[in-house]
């Protein structure tokens, strides 16, 4: 039969930082005591002292967060820990085809895409206007950083538009939701 266990006192941390919680029922003056006081566990062999449910930080700088880490014991009883831990990136945005060549022609500026992404190849004898008409969205940052940098660089100066601009542009896209 399993332990039971009052989650709510322990009696040290574990190697997984984790409190190793005490026995629901202890013995007390020779007697099993069904609800033991904070007193009672106190005095139990060994000593079991409160869990907290100490909350995280709430003063995290931007772009951090507070991440639960273990549990330690100090001022009389288990508290949790947290470490400060960058935020994770934001996934990439995702266009579909349809809303990229939309706004474009919106904006007057498909023939020119056309002629820049054409003669633009993202894979030996693959365009990116072909890649463009064969896909199901276009994912930032496709298909590295680097490239995908340079592409918009080369859009920007083929349609007469600064890197901002088209960056300003991109954003005014409706995205697809994440994947």
């Amino acid at each position: 039969m399993a332990t039971e266990l009052n989650r709510n006192f322990a009696s040290a941390v574990g190697a997984d930082g984790l409190p190793v919680y005490a026995p629901a029922y202890i013995m007390v003056g020779g007697r099993l005591k069904l609800h033991p006081t904070a007193e009672d566990y106190a005095a139990h062999t060994p000593p079991c002292w409160p869990v907290l449910a100490n909350a995280a930080p709430s003063d995290a700088p931007a772009g951090y967060h507070y991440e639960f880490r273990s549990y330690e014991f100090s001022e009389g009883a288990f508290r949790r820990t947290y470490a400060l831990v960058a935020d994770p990136p934001p996934p990439p945005r995702r266009w579909s085809r349809l809303s990229i060549k939309t706004t474009l022609a919106q904006a007057e500026m498909l023939a020119a895409a056309r002629q820049y992404l054409s003669a633009v190849e993202i894979a030996t004898g693959y365009t990116a206007w072909e890649a463009l008409t064969d896909c199901d969205y276009i994912e930032e940052g496709f298909p590295t950083a680097e490239r995908w940098g340079a592409i918009l660089d080369g859009a920007a100066t083929a349609l007469g538009k600064t890197r901002a601009e088209i960056d300003q542009f991109l954003a005014a896209i409706p995205t697809e939701g994440a994947q």
